[in-house]
């Protein structure tokens, strides 16, 4: 009896390193739910496309590309005949323009490329 006590000793002290050896299962836990926050409305800001570069760019940039904007010799030399070009070329493509369109144009247009000191708005 003493020769099997020692014996199941024995393989209880050689198997009981293995076994502490083997990771234990990983507990079941629920998996959380995770929230993700809710994007919020983009806010207009100086870089947002304006009315008068869609009109530009869906009207003008066809004929002619930025190049006439920045080039030395540009025709338009001061905001009135940057109007006056405007006005021009949109009667020309027969673009039915309002004053309010041609203006954003302007507007565009003098922001982007001449920086002329802008004439006041009638109201």
């Amino acid at each position: 009896m003493v020769k099997l006590l020692r014996a199941v000793t024995g393989v209880v002290l050689t198997v009981a390193p293995l076994y502490a050896a083997i990771p234990a299962a990983p507990e079941q836990r629920p998996v959380p739910e995770v929230q993700l926050p809710i994007p919020k409305p983009a806010t207009p800001s100086a870089q947002a496309v304006s009315r008068g570069q869609l009109l530009y760019e869906n009207h003008c940039i066809a004929c002619h590309e930025s190049v006439v904007h920045i080039r030395h010799d540009r025709r338009a030399q001061s905001y009135r005949a940057l109007q006056d070009w405007v006005v021009r070329w949109s009667n020309q493509q027969q673009l039915d323009w309002d004053a309010g369109e041609i203006a954003d144009v302007v507007d565009y247009l003098n922001r982007r490329y001449y920086k002329f000191p802008a004439a006041p708005r009638r109201p």
